[in-house]
């Protein structure tokens, strides 16, 4: 086949043409880098890597510290938001690993109740195993109804903290025995301040929480304010198949301005501890029981009871950490002096007598109009207990007001018992108010608003017919009884004993603050 002249160029003239294209391009040209750009390059180049380096580095330790900063600081805030609530709504505190009830796992650091015992709250120690590591944090569990075997809510407040963090440190307001926060509960109106410092070990975050319960007293005295520190009217016993027994009537148990709102509480594992009359009523928001069937209450169709019954396991004696009041044994023997007056055909005689130690019980003339005025604040010891006769008005001075004896205190009929903030203090013995008696009292402020104290085992108070008893304070019977006849109306802050019987016709109202 023949080519067509002038349709190749020669390669002659294609050597020319890559001459020229060489020669009159620089960008294309094949000669790179000279000796000093490689130097300068090879110099500055590490300098600007490791700037780069240097900066990221101190971005992600940046990172990491800001992180645990902002995580330290949710820490607090969680703990805080928790804590301060927790402490301000507690009836009853303590910071016992020991203790029982305890809601949740772990080593408790601090324990808290309230709704009268229904709710407890755990703040604990619980450790976190991954691998060969294991880590600490600090959980709250929250328990209501009594039902502490599983907590209703639990959640984890701070992360990574000590295995052995310290317990909050509670102070308090009153003695040091009633401040055993750390190996028993006590109540929370003795406590000024709860004070939980925390340290974070792996970052070394340290922060301090500091709260006071609402129901504390800052006058030393008295029942905390948003309620008092167990049920109203706990019934201790837990073997008494006769917890409460009440005749045709009403029983009332109330807070604050509340009309029944009360709570009941049976330490009896009985059913049918609790009994009311027909006709009678029994007004309180709930029953709590130690009786798990929640049988507690005995049927009577014609007899109202609360609606409501909650099983509790624990029920613990709420005035434990009071201290009694000691017998004046150096206090010098003391005796009544009586002045006699006569006035409009009637002969009167009245009696004074001085704090101090009485071996045998006064003397009094039954016979005439008689007033007994115990004067000047003291403590009065009655060694062989104290016996009134009928129609007798006997005024309590301000004091301490101690009875032994089988029988410690009895009155005869129309008697009229008064004084305020006074103690009656029964060491031994029962106590016998007869009929139509009129009996007035005021709690002493120094000794958590009990006004009858009967610390005597199997003690025993009998209230006899048509007698008001009014109490500026409460009943306090941990190891006795209360029984009265028919007609009787009293009032109460609370009534804190084994067992109570009532006769017919009662109207028992308790108010707690």
């Amino acid at each position: 086949m023949r080519r067509r002249r002038g349709a190749y160029p020669p390669v002659r003239q294609l050597i020319g043409r890559r001459r020229k294209i060489d020669h009159g391009s620089r960008g294309l040209s094949d000669e790179g880098f000279t000796l000093i750009e490689l130097l300068i390059t090879v110099t500055v180049l590490p300098l600007v890597v490791g700037a780069i380096s240097v900066g990221l580095v101190s971005v992600f330790s940046l990172n990491s510290s800001v992180g645990n900063r902002l995580s330290d600081s949710g820490d607090a805030q969680l703990v805080s938001a928790t804590f301060l609530k927790d402490v301000q709504s507690s009836e009853m505190i303590t910071t016992s690993a020991s203790s029982v009830p305890q809601c949740g796992a772990g080593q408790q650091l601090l324990g808290l109740q309230w709704d009268h015992g229904m709710t407890v709250v755990s703040y604990a120690v619980v450790s976190q195993s991954s691998g060969a590591l294991t880590t600490y944090s600090l959980d709250r569990y929250y328990c209501t109804l009594g039902k502490l075997g599983t907590p209703s809510a639990s959640s984890v407040v701070s992360y990574g903290i000590a295995p052995n963090q310290a317990p909050p440190v509670v102070t308090c307001s009153k003695t040091a025995a009633s401040c055993a926060a750390s190996v028993q509960w006590i109540p929370a109106a003795g406590v000024q301040a709860v004070t939980f410092a925390i340290t974070e070990p792996k970052t070394n975050f340290s922060y301090t929480l500091s709260a006071t319960p609402r129901a504390w007293d800052s006058a030393a005295g008295g029942l905390p304010g948003g309620g008092s520190p167990y049920a109203p009217f706990t019934l201790l016993d837990p073997s008494s198949c006769d917890a409460l027994r009440v005749g045709q009537g009403s029983l009332s148990i109330n807070v604050g301005s509340g009309q029944g709102n009360g709570v009941l509480g049976v330490a009896s594992t009985c059913p049918d501890a609790v009994s009311v009359s027909n006709g009678g009523t029994l007004a309180a928001s709930s029953v709590v029981t130690a009786d798990q069937a929640l049988n507690s209450i005995a049927p009577n169709d014609k007899a109202t009871y609360p609606s409501t019954e909650y099983y509790d396991s624990q029920f613990s004696d709420p005035f434990l950490p009071v201290a009694a009041p000691s017998n004046p044994t150096s206090a010098s023997s003391a005796s009544c002096s009586s002045t006699q007056t006569t006035g409009g055909g009637t002969q009167d005689i009245e009696y004074t007598c001085p704090p101090g130690v009485y071996s045998s019980s006064p003397s009094f003339d039954g016979t005439k109009t008689v007033t007994i005025d115990f004067s000047g604040s003291g403590t009065f010891w009655f060694q062989q207990g104290l016996q009134i006769p009928n129609n007798v008005t006997v005024s309590f001075a301000p004091g301490i007001y101690i009875f032994d004896g089988s029988t410690a205190l009895s009155t005869g009929s129309n008697v009229t018992l008064s004084g305020g903030n006074m103690l009656l203090y029964v060491a031994n013995g029962t106590v016998d108010i007869g009929n139509n008696n009129n009996v007035t009292l005021g709690a002493s402020t120094g000794y958590d608003d009990i006004a009858y104290w009967d610390a005597a085992s199997g003690g025993k108070i009998n209230i006899g017919e048509n007698s008001n008893l009014s109490f500026a304070g409460g009943v306090y019977m941990p190891r006795g009884s209360v029984v009265s006849g028919a007609n009787v109306t009293i009032s109460s802050t609370f009534i804190v004993a084994d067992t109570a019987t009532f006769g017919n016709n009662l109207n028992l109202t308790i108010t707690a603050p």
